[in-house]
């Protein structure tokens, strides 16, 4: 179960703090360890696809095959995807009660059929509601139960185990739309939704396969740590019987939740921001718009080895001080923006972005792992995930003031600054020592 060494490793599965942080560097993750992380990378790839990057090219089939107003579709498509922010919740309950691989499967039998039917409703109702739907499923396989699932797997590595899985997502963003658009234009747009079922049905086999809850019920050992098989027994009657000491109301009383979750929905806040007016930034610079959409593209295939990257920093220096350092990178990269951008900044400022696309939904999640290792970390994970997302949803409202009020593309990247400084604070504020259960 890879090199030989003298790791100690506890009753739970756990390799202690104290062990050589060269341990946790190495990316021995065992078989059937890289077929979980392969399992989560892929979720990732269908989910942010299917909720986020994909619109891009559904909107206008759904649109122009049925005669809807786009317009409308775009403005509903928002507050459909705010089912994300319930299945974070909702998600995580079904995961702690039933287990992670039981969400992922049913997820992405109902998120898979729902996605398919997306081409067949030809009113906005009728799509507003799938999507709604698509975003709610979508969100449960591959930001709930795939995160249960590397928690249980990687307790020390998770940071270096999310980078290699976030890939996957950061992937998407180059791949997704090309792969819908091939679909649609080899099959019309009705039959062409089935694509990213069929790769969703194959992800269902693979997942029901080869999957387990922890790494004790296929005979593995956490991080793929040397233990004997009588210490994998018992580790895995521990992680059967273990039952959260914390109930919802007690963890909604922790400062550390309400840290982690604030802090990270300001990161994302910048993101988005970055993000969803690159394009516009750089044509209101002189840029045309088929340049622009190729910059951000490369700035997306940059970001595919930056996810890794961020996992083995967080791993190297630790998951808090990794994150204030990941937060100060996007806040340089927003200065960089301020400014009218010449050829130098611009590329270094894309670069930088494009690095990072990665990293926050690692850190997101390692954090709280961090916190509440294990078993422990999907119920916490169901409080901290929704206040992430309901901080994210204020980052259009946000941009669009400062682009009103504050004098446009510098005012509104100044307004994103000072949301970046206030996540580094909260980061800071906040304490990683794991729980005692």
């Amino acid at each position: 179960m890879g090199e030989e060494t003298t790791i100690p490793v506890s009753a739970s599965g756990v390799v202690p703090m104290s062990t050589c942080n060269s341990f946790e560097r190495k990316n021995n993750f065992g078989t059937r360890g890289w077929s979980i992380i392969f399992i989560e990378a892929a979720l990732l790839w269908i989910s942010s696809g299917s909720v986020v990057h994909g619109l891009n090219i559904i909107l206008p089939a759904v649109s122009s095959t049925y005669n809807l107003d786009y317009t409308k579709l775009l403005a509903l498509a928002t507050p459909a995807s705010w089912a994300s922010i319930l299945a974070g919740f909702l998600g995580a309950k079904v995961c702690e009660r039933k287990g992670p691989k039981f969400l992922i499967l049913f997820s992405l039998a109902i998120g898979g059929l729902c996605f398919g039917l997306l081409g067949t409703w030809g009113t906005t109702t009728g799509f507003v509601t799938l999507f709604a739907i698509v975003c709610f499923f979508d969100s449960s396989f591959a930001y709930v139960g795939g995160p249960s699932l590397i928690a249980n797997w990687f307790p020390r590595k998770k940071g270096l185990a999310l980078g290699w899985c976030t890939m996957g997502q950061t992937f998407s963003t180059a791949t997704y739309v090309p792969f819908l658009a091939f679909m649609f234009a080899t099959f019309g747009v009705q039959r062409g939704f089935w694509g990213i079922p069929v790769v969703m049905l194959v992800m269902f086999i693979v997942v029901a396969v080869v999957a387990t809850n922890t790494p004790e019920q296929s005979g593995c050992t956490p991080d793929n740590a040397p233990m004997t098989a009588l210490e994998i027994e018992e580790s895995n009657r521990e992680q059967e019987s273990y039952v959260c000491p914390f109930t919802t109301r007690q963890l909604l009383g922790m400062k550390d939740v309400w840290f982690m979750g604030l802090s990270f929905g300001g990161i994302y806040i910048v993101i988005v921001g970055l993000l969803s007016q690159f394009v516009p930034r750089l044509t209101a610079i002189g840029y045309d718009q088929g340049t622009a959409i190729l910059y951000l593209s490369v700035a997306a295939i940059v970001g595919v080895p930056g996810a890794y990257i961020w996992g083995w920093l967080s791993q190297k220096i630790g998951i808090k001080k990794c994150a204030i350092a990941y937060a100060l990178w996007y806040t340089a990269a927003l200065i960089l923006n301020i400014f009218e951008l010449n050829t130098i900044t611009l590329w270094i400022s894309l670069l930088m972005i494009g690095e990072a696309l990665g990293g926050a939904t690692n850190m997101s999640m390692s954090i709280v792992a961090e916190k509440f290792p294990r078993r422990a970390f999907v119920k916490a994970w169901g409080i901290v995930n929704p206040i992430q997302s309901v901080v994210r949803c204020s980052a259009f409202a946000i941009l669009a003031f400062g682009l009103t009020n504050l004098g446009g593309y510098s005012g509104a990247y100044c307004l994103l600054a000072v949301v970046a400084v206030i996540s580094v604070i909260l980061i800071w504020k906040t304490d990683t020592t794991p729980i005692s259960s």
